[in-house]
């Protein structure tokens, strides 16, 4: 039998019932719109962190604590850039064409931490070399011993000399393959005579690097930063 409550109009609660129903639907996609937003700042921070980290290494001193942090800082951001495409894929609704994109965008950021590191390495090379030659203006007498020829390391010898009654030794560049025993005229430090010889003052080689890296850094930030523009994941 039929009652007056089973034919009653649905009140404005009811009505309102599938609308929230719906609206459960929501938050998750909601949630992985705010997640993918979160990984690509994420992804521009590391970016500007490689950048940073790059800055700190080129113009510390070579081998100090800073020269060291600056390089472990730039890998590990350059690092978080890279695996960041991935998660930003996974979290993508559709693939489609996103998945060439993210995959480029990969690249481009591996690009742009090799182009900031040999920037930063051939600056920091420079000054190193710089400082080394501005510093060595002692002449001693050398001897030589146990030269060896590499196809990408050259000539290298090993050095023995003394000052004030101390000796030293250490492994430098040479312009020939000297017999054991050949003396050679060298600089050094005065002030650190423990310090390795300057075999000569051409360390202009690093500008290679440093024009390397400061062409190449730029072009990968932009073509990075374009495809970021037309990204949509």
């Amino acid at each position: 039998m039929t009652t007056i409550e089973d034919e009653r109009p649905p009140t404005p609660e009811d009505r309102r019932l599938p609308a929230a129903l719906a609206d459960g639907a929501h938050p998750p996609r909601r949630t992985r719109g705010w997640a993918r937003g979160t990984v690509r700042t994420l992804q521009g921070l590391a970016g500007a962190a490689v950048l940073v980290g790059a800055l700190v290494t080129a113009f510390a001193r070579w081998g100090s604590d800073t020269w060291y942090a600056g390089w472990v800082g730039a890998g590990i951001a350059a690092a978080l850039m890279a695996l960041a495409a991935p998660v930003r894929l996974l979290l993508a609704g559709s693939p489609g064409g996103v998945i060439s994109r993210l995959s480029g965008n990969a690249m481009l950021a591996l690009l742009l931490a090799v182009f900031a590191g040999l920037f930063a390495f051939g600056v920091s090379g420079w000054c190193h070399e710089h400082d080394r030659d501005q510093h060595a203006t002692l002449r001693v007498s050398a001897t030589v011993t146990d030269c060896r020829s590499g196809p990408d390391s050259g000539i290298d010898c090993a050095y023995h000399w003394s000052v004030a009654g101390r000796a030293y030794s250490s492994r430098a560049g040479a312009s020939d393959l000297w017999p054991d025993g050949h003396r050679v005229s060298v600089r050094i430090d005065p002030v650190h005579p423990e310090r390795s010889v300057v075999t000569g003052g051409g360390y202009w080689a690093w500008w290679f690097a440093v024009g390397i890296g400061a062409l190449g850094t730029p072009l990968a930030l932009g073509a990075w930063w374009l495809m970021e523009v037309s990204t949509d994941d």
